[in-house]
Protein backbone atom coordinates (compact mmCIF):
# COMPACT_ATOMS: atom_id res chain seq x y z
CA UNK A 1 0.00 0.00 0.00
CA UNK A 2 1.51 3.14 -0.85
CA UNK A 3 1.85 6.03 1.42
CA UNK A 4 1.29 8.64 -1.81
CA UNK A 5 -1.97 7.68 -3.34
CA UNK A 6 -5.42 7.73 -1.96
CA UNK A 7 -6.56 4.22 -0.39
CA UNK A 8 -9.44 2.29 -1.26
CA UNK A 9 -10.00 0.76 1.99
CA UNK A 10 -10.72 2.91 4.76
CA UNK A 11 -9.88 2.23 8.80
CA UNK A 12 -11.90 2.65 11.78
CA UNK A 13 -10.56 4.90 14.34
CA UNK A 14 -12.44 3.39 17.29
CA UNK A 15 -13.42 0.09 18.15
CA UNK A 16 -16.88 -1.81 17.40
CA UNK A 17 -19.67 -1.64 19.69
CA UNK A 18 -21.55 -4.41 20.80
CA UNK A 19 -23.88 -4.05 18.95
CA UNK A 20 -23.30 -3.06 15.45
CA UNK A 21 -25.28 -1.30 12.53
CA UNK A 22 -25.79 -3.14 8.42
CA UNK A 23 -24.75 -0.30 5.83
CA UNK A 24 -28.27 0.60 3.85
CA UNK A 25 -28.81 -1.48 0.43
CA UNK A 26 -29.91 1.44 -1.59
CA UNK A 27 -29.85 5.34 -1.79
CA UNK A 28 -27.30 7.61 -0.08
CA UNK A 29 -25.70 4.35 2.36
CA UNK A 30 -25.43 2.19 -0.73
CA UNK A 31 -22.74 3.99 -2.84
CA UNK A 32 -25.20 6.36 -4.18
CA UNK A 33 -27.46 4.32 -6.15
CA UNK A 34 -31.09 5.82 -6.41
CA UNK A 35 -33.80 3.92 -6.62
CA UNK A 36 -36.67 5.62 -8.39
CA UNK A 37 -39.41 2.58 -8.64
CA UNK A 38 -43.05 3.89 -7.62
CA UNK A 39 -43.97 3.13 -3.95
CA UNK A 40 -47.04 0.43 -4.26
CA UNK A 41 -50.40 1.13 -3.69
CA UNK A 42 -50.85 -1.55 -0.46
CA UNK A 43 -46.84 -1.44 1.66
CA UNK A 44 -47.07 -4.24 4.46
CA UNK A 45 -44.76 -5.17 6.94
CA UNK A 46 -43.82 -8.72 5.62
CA UNK A 47 -42.91 -7.70 2.19
CA UNK A 48 -41.68 -4.04 2.70
CA UNK A 49 -41.22 -3.00 6.14
CA UNK A 50 -39.79 -5.81 7.95
CA UNK A 51 -36.45 -6.67 5.79
CA UNK A 52 -35.60 -2.69 6.57
CA UNK A 53 -36.82 -3.18 9.96
CA UNK A 54 -34.66 -5.59 10.24
CA UNK A 55 -31.30 -4.15 8.47
CA UNK A 56 -31.66 -0.99 9.76
CA UNK A 57 -33.24 -1.02 13.70
CA UNK A 58 -32.98 -4.36 14.80
CA UNK A 59 -29.31 -4.31 16.32
CA UNK A 60 -30.41 -1.52 18.83
CA UNK A 61 -34.59 -2.30 19.37
CA UNK A 62 -34.19 -6.11 20.33
CA UNK A 63 -34.69 -7.68 24.31
CA UNK A 64 -31.78 -6.59 26.02
CA UNK A 65 -30.93 -3.82 23.55
CA UNK A 66 -29.92 -0.18 24.43
CA UNK A 67 -33.02 0.69 22.02
CA UNK A 68 -36.07 1.63 24.52
CA UNK A 69 -38.29 -0.84 23.04
CA UNK A 70 -38.20 -3.83 20.64
CA UNK A 71 -39.31 -4.13 16.89
CA UNK A 72 -38.51 -7.97 16.54
CA UNK A 73 -42.50 -8.46 15.74
CA UNK A 74 -45.06 -7.24 13.33
CA UNK A 75 -47.02 -6.45 16.65
CA UNK A 76 -44.22 -4.45 18.25
CA UNK A 77 -43.65 -2.14 15.12
CA UNK A 78 -47.69 -1.80 14.56
CA UNK A 79 -48.52 -0.38 17.80
CA UNK A 80 -45.40 1.91 17.26
CA UNK A 81 -46.19 3.08 13.57
CA UNK A 82 -46.52 6.15 14.07
CA UNK A 83 -43.82 6.71 16.04
CA UNK A 84 -41.91 4.66 13.40
CA UNK A 85 -42.59 6.80 10.50
CA UNK A 86 -42.08 9.93 12.68
CA UNK A 87 -38.64 9.67 13.28
CA UNK A 88 -37.56 7.92 9.91
CA UNK A 89 -39.49 10.94 8.34
CA UNK A 90 -37.59 13.74 10.41
CA UNK A 91 -33.99 11.45 9.75
CA UNK A 92 -33.96 11.03 13.51
CA UNK A 93 -33.44 7.33 13.23
CA UNK A 94 -31.67 5.45 12.24
CA UNK A 95 -28.69 7.53 14.08
CA UNK A 96 -26.77 8.93 11.79
CA UNK A 97 -25.94 12.61 12.36
CA UNK A 98 -23.58 13.81 9.12
CA UNK A 99 -24.57 15.55 5.89
CA UNK A 100 -22.35 14.11 3.32
CA UNK A 101 -22.51 13.23 -0.61
CA UNK A 102 -23.41 9.56 -1.08
CA UNK A 103 -20.28 7.24 -0.31
CA UNK A 104 -18.09 9.93 1.68
CA UNK A 105 -18.20 7.44 5.37
CA UNK A 106 -17.77 4.34 4.95
CA UNK A 107 -20.94 1.90 7.35
CA UNK A 108 -22.97 5.21 7.63
CA UNK A 109 -26.79 4.09 8.81
CA UNK A 110 -29.30 5.65 6.99
CA UNK A 111 -32.62 4.90 4.50
CA UNK A 112 -33.17 6.28 1.51
CA UNK A 113 -36.04 8.36 0.64
CA UNK A 114 -37.59 6.06 -1.08
CA UNK A 115 -37.29 3.60 2.01
CA UNK A 116 -38.92 6.61 4.11
CA UNK A 117 -41.17 6.51 1.76
CA UNK A 118 -42.25 2.63 1.98
CA UNK A 119 -42.90 3.09 5.58
CA UNK A 120 -44.68 6.40 5.44
CA UNK A 121 -47.02 4.26 3.13
CA UNK A 122 -46.98 1.97 5.59
CA UNK A 123 -48.71 3.94 8.14
CA UNK A 124 -51.22 5.76 5.82
CA UNK A 125 -52.83 2.68 5.07
CA UNK A 126 -53.38 1.25 7.90
CA UNK A 127 -49.70 -1.17 9.26
CA UNK A 128 -50.81 -3.90 7.01
CA UNK A 129 -49.22 -7.32 8.44
CA UNK A 130 -49.52 -9.12 5.19
CA UNK A 131 -48.22 -12.62 4.32
CA UNK A 132 -45.26 -14.57 4.40
CA UNK A 133 -43.42 -13.45 7.67
CA UNK A 134 -44.51 -14.64 10.77
CA UNK A 135 -40.89 -15.40 12.01
CA UNK A 136 -38.99 -13.18 15.06
CA UNK A 137 -36.75 -10.59 13.49
CA UNK A 138 -32.97 -10.73 14.13
CA UNK A 139 -30.04 -8.60 14.09
CA UNK A 140 -28.17 -8.87 10.75
CA UNK A 141 -24.86 -10.23 10.43
CA UNK A 142 -22.07 -7.27 11.22
CA UNK A 143 -20.49 -5.86 8.12
CA UNK A 144 -17.09 -7.27 9.28
CA UNK A 145 -16.31 -9.94 12.25
CA UNK A 146 -12.67 -10.29 13.55
CA UNK A 147 -13.42 -13.78 15.01
CA UNK A 148 -11.98 -15.37 17.81
CA UNK A 149 -10.12 -12.97 20.44
CA UNK A 150 -6.18 -13.54 21.01
CA UNK A 151 -6.88 -12.27 24.35
CA UNK A 152 -9.84 -11.41 26.15
CA UNK A 153 -9.33 -8.79 29.28
CA UNK A 154 -11.74 -8.32 32.18
CA UNK A 155 -12.27 -5.16 33.63
CA UNK A 156 -13.02 -5.62 37.35
CA UNK A 157 -16.98 -5.05 37.93
CA UNK A 158 -18.51 -2.00 39.30
CA UNK A 159 -21.24 -1.10 41.00
CA UNK A 160 -22.70 2.14 39.97
CA UNK A 161 -24.80 4.55 42.35
CA UNK A 162 -28.26 4.66 42.37
CA UNK A 163 -28.27 8.90 42.39
CA UNK A 164 -25.93 10.89 40.80
CA UNK A 165 -25.29 12.52 37.27
CA UNK A 166 -22.38 11.85 35.68
CA UNK A 167 -19.94 9.64 36.22
CA UNK A 168 -16.61 9.41 34.54
CA UNK A 169 -15.01 5.79 35.92
CA UNK A 170 -11.78 4.75 34.69
CA UNK A 171 -11.18 0.87 35.39
CA UNK A 172 -7.66 -0.55 35.34
CA UNK A 173 -6.17 -4.24 35.08
CA UNK A 174 -2.67 -5.49 34.05
CA UNK A 175 -2.85 -6.70 30.29
CA UNK A 176 -1.62 -10.21 30.42
CA UNK A 177 1.06 -10.60 27.85
CA UNK A 178 4.31 -12.21 27.93
CA UNK A 179 6.09 -10.60 25.05
CA UNK A 180 5.50 -7.85 22.84
CA UNK A 181 2.44 -8.35 20.40
CA UNK A 182 1.13 -5.93 17.86
CA UNK A 183 -2.82 -5.12 17.90
CA UNK A 184 -4.46 -5.09 15.01
CA UNK A 185 -7.91 -4.43 16.67
CA UNK A 186 -9.85 -4.20 19.90
CA UNK A 187 -13.08 -4.96 20.50
CA UNK A 188 -14.62 -2.72 23.47
CA UNK A 189 -17.74 -4.19 25.35
CA UNK A 190 -18.46 -1.76 28.12
CA UNK A 191 -20.98 -3.79 29.40
CA UNK A 192 -24.21 -1.84 30.71
CA UNK A 193 -25.03 -0.48 27.95
CA UNK A 194 -28.25 1.60 29.14
CA UNK A 195 -25.91 3.02 31.61
CA UNK A 196 -23.06 3.19 29.44
CA UNK A 197 -23.04 6.65 27.38
CA UNK A 198 -19.62 6.23 25.98
CA UNK A 199 -16.37 4.74 26.83
CA UNK A 200 -12.73 5.31 25.88
CA UNK A 201 -9.70 2.51 25.72
CA UNK A 202 -6.23 3.85 26.73
CA UNK A 203 -3.05 2.15 27.84
CA UNK A 204 -0.56 2.67 30.75
CA UNK A 205 3.32 2.11 30.52
CA UNK A 206 3.89 3.06 34.22
CA UNK A 207 2.23 1.82 37.35
CA UNK A 208 0.34 5.29 37.84
CA UNK A 209 -3.06 4.65 36.98
CA UNK A 210 -2.73 1.36 39.04
CA UNK A 211 -1.74 3.43 41.80
CA UNK A 212 -4.55 5.96 41.88
CA UNK A 213 -6.87 2.75 41.99
CA UNK A 214 -5.22 1.40 44.60
CA UNK A 215 -6.06 4.94 46.49
CA UNK A 216 -9.99 4.52 46.15
CA UNK A 217 -11.67 1.84 48.02
CA UNK A 218 -14.10 0.87 44.90
CA UNK A 219 -12.55 -0.40 41.78
CA UNK A 220 -10.66 2.24 39.66
CA UNK A 221 -10.85 5.50 40.13
CA UNK A 222 -12.86 8.58 39.29
CA UNK A 223 -12.25 11.90 36.37
CA UNK A 224 -12.57 12.62 32.90
CA UNK A 225 -9.29 14.46 32.91
CA UNK A 226 -7.23 11.94 33.62
CA UNK A 227 -3.91 12.61 36.81
CA UNK A 228 -2.81 9.55 35.18
CA UNK A 229 -0.03 8.57 32.33
CA UNK A 230 -2.46 6.95 30.45
CA UNK A 231 -2.38 7.61 27.28
CA UNK A 232 -3.91 6.46 23.67
CA UNK A 233 -2.46 3.13 21.97
CA UNK A 234 0.32 5.01 19.84
CA UNK A 235 -1.93 6.76 16.23
CA UNK A 236 -5.16 5.42 17.83
CA UNK A 237 -8.34 6.46 19.36
CA UNK A 238 -10.12 3.53 20.57
CA UNK A 239 -13.99 3.87 22.17
CA UNK A 240 -17.20 3.38 22.37
CA UNK A 241 -20.55 4.47 21.49
CA UNK A 242 -24.12 3.16 20.85
CA UNK A 243 -24.52 1.70 17.70
CA UNK A 244 -21.56 2.08 16.79
CA UNK A 245 -20.81 -0.23 13.10
CA UNK A 246 -17.81 -3.08 12.88
CA UNK A 247 -15.28 -2.44 9.75
CA UNK A 248 -12.69 -4.22 8.86
CA UNK A 249 -9.18 -2.26 10.28
CA UNK A 250 -6.43 -1.06 8.03
CA UNK A 251 -4.06 -3.51 6.89
CA UNK A 252 -0.50 -2.36 8.40
CA UNK A 253 -1.32 -0.27 11.39
CA UNK A 254 -1.17 -2.50 14.45
CA UNK A 255 -0.07 -0.96 17.18
CA UNK A 256 2.65 -2.19 19.76
CA UNK A 257 1.64 -3.76 23.15
CA UNK A 258 4.86 -4.37 25.64
CA UNK A 259 4.39 -6.56 28.75
CA UNK A 260 3.71 -4.84 32.19
CA UNK A 261 1.04 -2.63 30.14
CA UNK A 262 -2.21 -1.64 32.18
CA UNK A 263 -5.38 -1.19 30.51
CA UNK A 264 -7.51 1.38 31.70
CA UNK A 265 -10.84 2.02 30.35
CA UNK A 266 -12.96 5.00 31.41
CA UNK A 267 -16.77 4.48 31.12
CA UNK A 268 -19.08 7.81 31.36
CA UNK A 269 -21.76 6.26 33.49
CA UNK A 270 -25.41 8.08 33.96
CA UNK A 271 -27.40 6.97 36.76
CA UNK A 272 -30.86 5.09 36.18
CA UNK A 273 -32.50 5.38 40.07
CA UNK A 274 -31.18 1.79 41.11
CA UNK A 275 -27.71 0.84 41.35
CA UNK A 276 -26.63 -1.27 38.34
CA UNK A 277 -24.09 -4.16 37.94
CA UNK A 278 -21.24 -2.93 34.76
CA UNK A 279 -18.93 -5.25 33.66
CA UNK A 280 -16.79 -4.52 31.03
CA UNK A 281 -14.15 -6.58 28.94
CA UNK A 282 -11.68 -5.95 26.02
CA UNK A 283 -11.38 -8.56 23.20
CA UNK A 284 -7.47 -8.52 21.78
CA UNK A 285 -6.78 -9.54 18.20
CA UNK A 286 -3.11 -9.22 17.43
CA UNK A 287 -1.61 -8.88 13.95
CA UNK A 288 1.78 -11.20 13.03
CA UNK A 289 4.10 -8.61 12.13
CA UNK A 290 4.78 -5.08 13.18
CA UNK A 291 2.78 -2.08 11.40
CA UNK A 292 3.98 -0.81 8.24
CA UNK A 293 2.19 2.55 8.39
CA UNK A 294 2.31 4.58 11.31
CA UNK A 295 -0.90 7.30 11.92
CA UNK A 296 -1.15 10.19 14.30
CA UNK A 297 -4.20 11.42 16.09
CA UNK A 298 -4.77 15.10 15.80
CA UNK A 299 -7.41 17.41 18.51
CA UNK A 300 -8.58 20.27 17.73
CA UNK A 301 -10.38 21.83 20.92
CA UNK A 302 -11.36 24.88 22.48
CA UNK A 303 -10.65 25.08 26.13
CA UNK A 304 -11.86 28.68 26.34
CA UNK A 305 -16.03 28.24 26.06
CA UNK A 306 -18.11 30.77 28.07
CA UNK A 307 -22.40 30.89 26.67
CA UNK A 308 -24.37 33.11 28.17
CA UNK A 309 -27.65 32.09 29.05
CA UNK A 310 -30.33 32.28 26.33
CA UNK A 311 -27.44 32.90 23.51
CA UNK A 312 -28.98 30.64 20.87
CA UNK A 313 -26.02 31.32 18.40
CA UNK A 314 -22.52 30.94 20.55
CA UNK A 315 -19.86 29.84 18.18
CA UNK A 316 -16.49 28.11 19.28
CA UNK A 317 -13.65 27.92 16.60
CA UNK A 318 -10.20 26.77 16.41
CA UNK A 319 -8.09 25.54 13.68
CA UNK A 320 -4.63 23.91 12.93
CA UNK A 321 -2.29 24.23 10.14
CA UNK A 322 -0.70 21.19 8.74
CA UNK A 323 3.20 21.27 8.98
CA UNK A 324 3.16 17.93 6.59
CA UNK A 325 1.00 16.54 4.27
CA UNK A 326 -1.40 13.88 5.25
CA UNK A 327 -4.08 11.73 4.97
CA UNK A 328 -7.37 12.14 7.13
CA UNK A 329 -8.60 8.88 7.83
CA UNK A 330 -11.24 9.51 9.81
CA UNK A 331 -13.25 12.06 12.53
CA UNK A 332 -14.68 12.74 15.64
CA UNK A 333 -16.36 15.59 16.56
CA UNK A 334 -17.44 16.12 20.19
CA UNK A 335 -20.25 19.03 22.33
CA UNK A 336 -22.43 17.97 24.64
CA UNK A 337 -26.32 18.79 25.05
CA UNK A 338 -26.09 22.77 23.79
CA UNK A 339 -24.04 21.33 20.59
CA UNK A 340 -26.36 22.30 17.51
CA UNK A 341 -24.21 22.68 14.74
CA UNK A 342 -20.80 20.82 14.16
CA UNK A 343 -18.59 21.69 10.86
CA UNK A 344 -15.18 21.34 10.22
CA UNK A 345 -13.46 21.88 6.97
CA UNK A 346 -10.08 22.01 5.81
CA UNK A 347 -8.46 25.07 4.01
CA UNK A 348 -6.19 24.51 1.17
CA UNK A 349 -3.26 26.98 1.23
CA UNK A 350 -5.28 28.35 -2.22
CA UNK A 351 -7.94 29.15 -0.29
CA UNK A 352 -10.12 26.16 -1.63
CA UNK A 353 -12.54 24.49 1.43
CA UNK A 354 -12.40 21.07 1.05
CA UNK A 355 -14.96 20.28 3.41
CA UNK A 356 -14.85 17.46 6.10
CA UNK A 357 -17.90 17.47 8.24
CA UNK A 358 -21.04 18.90 8.67
CA UNK A 359 -23.63 17.67 11.03
CA UNK A 360 -26.63 20.24 11.34
CA UNK A 361 -28.42 18.85 13.73
CA UNK A 362 -26.13 17.32 16.81
CA UNK A 363 -27.54 14.60 19.38
CA UNK A 364 -24.96 14.31 22.56
CA UNK A 365 -26.37 10.68 22.53
CA UNK A 366 -25.81 9.36 19.69
CA UNK A 367 -21.78 10.72 18.95
CA UNK A 368 -19.51 8.90 17.02
CA UNK A 369 -16.54 8.99 14.93
CA UNK A 370 -16.60 8.42 11.18
CA UNK A 371 -14.42 6.64 8.82
CA UNK A 372 -14.16 7.91 5.67
CA UNK A 373 -14.58 5.51 2.56
CA UNK A 374 -11.62 6.75 0.86
CA UNK A 375 -8.91 9.07 2.73
CA UNK A 376 -8.92 12.71 2.41
CA UNK A 377 -5.55 13.61 1.15
CA UNK A 378 -4.61 17.24 2.08
CA UNK A 379 -0.97 18.85 1.44
CA UNK A 380 1.34 20.82 3.59
CA UNK A 381 -0.24 24.42 5.07
CA UNK A 382 -3.78 23.08 5.03
CA UNK A 383 -5.65 24.70 7.82
CA UNK A 384 -7.96 22.59 9.68
CA UNK A 385 -10.57 24.80 10.94
CA UNK A 386 -13.61 23.13 13.31
CA UNK A 387 -16.59 25.81 13.80
CA UNK A 388 -18.99 24.60 16.80
CA UNK A 389 -22.45 26.04 16.94
CA UNK A 390 -24.50 25.84 20.15
CA UNK A 391 -28.10 26.52 21.54
CA UNK A 392 -28.29 27.64 25.32
CA UNK A 393 -31.53 29.11 24.52
CA UNK A 394 -34.86 27.89 26.10
CA UNK A 395 -36.49 26.54 23.10
CA UNK A 396 -33.36 23.60 22.87
CA UNK A 397 -35.37 20.93 23.88
CA UNK A 398 -32.03 19.17 24.65
CA UNK A 399 -30.72 22.20 26.94
CA UNK A 400 -30.64 20.47 30.90
CA UNK A 401 -30.82 23.32 32.03
CA UNK A 402 -34.29 25.02 32.95
CA UNK A 403 -34.63 27.96 33.07
CA UNK A 404 -31.05 28.48 30.73
CA UNK A 405 -27.91 29.07 32.58
CA UNK A 406 -24.31 30.07 31.87
CA UNK A 407 -22.21 27.58 30.79
CA UNK A 408 -18.44 27.02 30.60
CA UNK A 409 -15.83 24.15 29.44
CA UNK A 410 -16.23 21.03 31.52
CA UNK A 411 -16.40 17.30 31.43
CA UNK A 412 -20.06 17.22 32.81
CA UNK A 413 -22.87 16.77 30.77
CA UNK A 414 -24.41 19.90 31.52
CA UNK A 415 -21.05 21.76 30.75
CA UNK A 416 -19.58 21.67 27.20
CA UNK A 417 -16.69 20.80 25.13
CA UNK A 418 -15.22 21.62 21.92
CA UNK A 419 -13.20 18.78 20.73
CA UNK A 420 -12.35 18.10 16.91
CA UNK A 421 -10.31 14.08 16.71
CA UNK A 422 -9.09 13.14 13.62
CA UNK A 423 -6.87 10.16 12.59
CA UNK A 424 -4.46 10.96 9.97
CA UNK A 425 -1.34 9.19 8.10
CA UNK A 426 1.81 11.25 7.46
CA UNK A 427 3.78 10.78 4.75
CA UNK A 428 6.56 9.18 6.41
CA UNK A 429 7.72 9.11 10.32
CA UNK A 430 10.00 12.07 10.00
CA UNK A 431 6.96 14.10 9.41
CA UNK A 432 4.80 12.42 12.15
CA UNK A 433 7.36 13.52 14.59
CA UNK A 434 7.25 16.75 13.04
CA UNK A 435 3.11 17.07 13.16
CA UNK A 436 3.45 15.82 16.32
CA UNK A 437 5.83 18.26 17.68
CA UNK A 438 4.00 20.85 15.89
CA UNK A 439 0.82 19.86 17.66
CA UNK A 440 2.05 19.48 21.56
CA UNK A 441 3.48 23.30 20.49
CA UNK A 442 -0.13 24.39 20.01
CA UNK A 443 -1.86 22.34 22.88
CA UNK A 444 0.96 24.45 25.17
CA UNK A 445 -0.01 27.64 23.82
CA UNK A 446 -3.34 26.79 23.95
CA UNK A 447 -3.39 25.07 27.58
CA UNK A 448 -1.06 28.57 28.73
CA UNK A 449 -4.34 30.46 27.33
CA UNK A 450 -7.03 28.28 29.17
CA UNK A 451 -5.20 29.01 32.38
CA UNK A 452 -4.60 32.48 32.01
CA UNK A 453 -8.28 33.46 31.02
CA UNK A 454 -9.74 31.18 34.06
CA UNK A 455 -7.20 33.14 36.46
CA UNK A 456 -8.14 36.50 34.91
CA UNK A 457 -12.37 35.42 35.09
CA UNK A 458 -11.01 35.44 39.08
CA UNK A 459 -9.63 38.39 39.32
CA UNK A 460 -12.21 40.39 37.54
CA UNK A 461 -15.35 38.87 40.16
CA UNK A 462 -12.64 39.57 42.93
CA UNK A 463 -12.41 43.54 41.20
CA UNK A 464 -16.25 43.52 40.99
CA UNK A 465 -16.55 42.88 44.69
CA UNK A 466 -13.91 45.10 46.02
CA UNK A 467 -11.21 42.76 46.48
CA UNK A 468 -8.20 44.56 45.20
CA UNK A 469 -5.63 41.66 46.80
CA UNK A 470 -7.65 38.94 45.82
CA UNK A 471 -7.61 40.39 42.17
CA UNK A 472 -4.18 41.47 41.98
CA UNK A 473 -3.00 38.14 43.09
CA UNK A 474 -5.39 36.61 40.16
CA UNK A 475 -4.67 38.73 37.30
CA UNK A 476 -0.62 38.73 38.17
CA UNK A 477 -1.26 34.29 38.54
CA UNK A 478 -2.53 34.81 34.75
CA UNK A 479 0.13 36.79 33.87
CA UNK A 480 2.27 33.93 34.51
CA UNK A 481 0.43 31.68 31.93
CA UNK A 482 0.20 34.42 29.47
CA UNK A 483 2.30 37.62 30.03
CA UNK A 484 0.31 38.85 26.70
CA UNK A 485 -3.08 38.53 28.25
CA UNK A 486 -4.54 41.73 27.65
CA UNK A 487 -7.34 41.51 29.94
CA UNK A 488 -5.03 40.67 32.97
CA UNK A 489 -2.68 43.43 32.59
CA UNK A 490 -5.86 46.20 32.06
CA UNK A 491 -7.29 44.36 35.14
CA UNK A 492 -3.96 44.98 36.52
CA UNK A 493 -3.58 48.49 35.76
CA UNK A 494 -7.00 49.02 37.45
CA UNK A 495 -5.90 47.29 40.42
CA UNK A 496 -3.44 49.86 40.77
CA UNK A 497 -5.08 53.06 40.11
CA UNK A 498 -7.91 51.77 42.87
CA UNK A 499 -5.15 52.09 44.83
CA UNK A 500 -3.96 55.60 43.62
CA UNK A 501 -0.88 54.04 42.86
CA UNK A 502 0.01 55.79 39.12
CA UNK A 503 3.16 55.14 38.19
CA UNK A 504 2.53 51.33 38.80
CA UNK A 505 -0.93 52.15 37.16
CA UNK A 506 0.97 53.70 34.01
CA UNK A 507 3.62 50.57 33.89
CA UNK A 508 1.13 48.58 33.20
CA UNK A 509 -1.01 50.03 30.97
CA UNK A 510 1.60 51.18 28.11
CA UNK A 511 2.56 47.24 28.56
CA UNK A 512 -1.00 46.67 27.13
CA UNK A 513 -0.94 49.36 24.61
CA UNK A 514 2.39 47.74 23.50
CA UNK A 515 1.39 44.30 23.48
CA UNK A 516 -1.94 45.61 21.44
CA UNK A 517 0.13 47.63 18.85
CA UNK A 518 -2.18 50.51 19.86
CA UNK A 519 -5.01 48.28 18.34
CA UNK A 520 -7.35 48.07 21.48
CA UNK A 521 -9.56 50.73 23.04
CA UNK A 522 -9.18 49.32 25.91
CA UNK A 523 -6.21 48.97 26.50
CA UNK A 524 -5.72 52.86 25.22
CA UNK A 525 -8.88 53.55 27.77
CA UNK A 526 -6.38 52.00 30.35
CA UNK A 527 -3.53 54.02 29.30
CA UNK A 528 -5.40 57.48 29.67
CA UNK A 529 -6.94 56.27 33.05
CA UNK A 530 -3.31 55.80 34.25
CA UNK A 531 -2.08 58.78 33.02
CA UNK A 532 -4.74 60.57 34.93
CA UNK A 533 -4.22 59.10 38.36
CA UNK A 534 -0.39 59.68 37.49
CA UNK A 535 -0.85 63.59 37.24
CA UNK A 536 -0.63 63.77 33.24
CA UNK A 537 -4.00 65.17 32.23
CA UNK A 538 -2.56 65.95 28.73
CA UNK A 539 -1.45 62.62 28.53
CA UNK A 540 -4.74 61.20 29.88
CA UNK A 541 -6.56 63.43 26.66
CA UNK A 542 -4.16 62.14 23.60
CA UNK A 543 -5.15 58.46 25.17
CA UNK A 544 -8.35 58.95 25.37
CA UNK A 545 -8.97 60.41 21.75
CA UNK A 546 -7.32 57.73 20.55
CA UNK A 547 -9.23 54.81 22.54
CA UNK A 548 -12.03 56.82 20.94
CA UNK A 549 -10.86 56.84 17.59
CA UNK A 550 -9.85 52.76 17.65
CA UNK A 551 -13.27 52.52 19.49
CA UNK A 552 -15.09 54.25 16.38
CA UNK A 553 -13.42 52.12 14.08
CA UNK A 554 -14.39 48.61 15.60
CA UNK A 555 -17.46 49.85 15.95
CA UNK A 556 -17.87 49.54 19.53
CA UNK A 557 -20.91 50.75 20.85
CA UNK A 558 -20.65 49.79 24.43
CA UNK A 559 -16.98 52.06 24.90
CA UNK A 560 -17.42 54.55 22.34
CA UNK A 561 -20.06 56.20 24.68
CA UNK A 562 -18.03 55.81 27.73
CA UNK A 563 -14.84 57.49 25.95
CA UNK A 564 -17.21 60.01 24.28
CA UNK A 565 -17.87 61.13 28.21
CA UNK A 566 -13.93 60.65 29.34
CA UNK A 567 -12.83 62.80 26.14
CA UNK A 568 -15.33 65.61 26.73
CA UNK A 569 -14.12 65.48 30.26
CA UNK A 570 -10.47 66.02 30.01
CA UNK A 571 -11.15 68.95 27.43
CA UNK A 572 -10.94 66.73 24.03
CA UNK A 573 -12.62 67.88 20.80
Amino acid sequence: MSRGGRRRVGFCVAVSAAVSACVAAEGPSGGGVIDDRPIPDVVTWSDHVAPLIERECVTCHQEGGIGPFALTSFDDAARRAERIEGATSAQVMPPWLPHSEPGTFAGARTLSERERALIRRWVETGAARGEGLTATLEAPAAMWEPGEPDLVVELPAYTLPAEGYDVYRNLVVPIEVDETKWVEYVDLRPGGAHVVHHARMMIDTTTSSRDLAAEDPTPGFDGMELLSQATNPDGHFIGWTPGKTRLRPLDGMAWRLDPGTDLVVQLHLRATGQEEFVEAEVDFHFADEPPSEHPAVLVVSSLIIDIPPGDDGYVATNSFTLPVPVDVLSIYPHAHYLGSRLRATAVLPDGEEVPLIDIPEWDFNWQDDYRYAEPISLPAGATIVKEFSYDNSAENPRNPSVPPRRVVYGSNSDDEMADLILQVLPRSEADRDELLQAQAWQHESEDMQYLAHAEFEQGRAARSAGDLDAARRHFQEALTYRADHLGSLIGLSSVFVARNDGASALLIARQAVTISGRRDAGALEALSIAHEVAGAPRAAADAAREALAVARSAENEAIVSRLEARVARLGGP
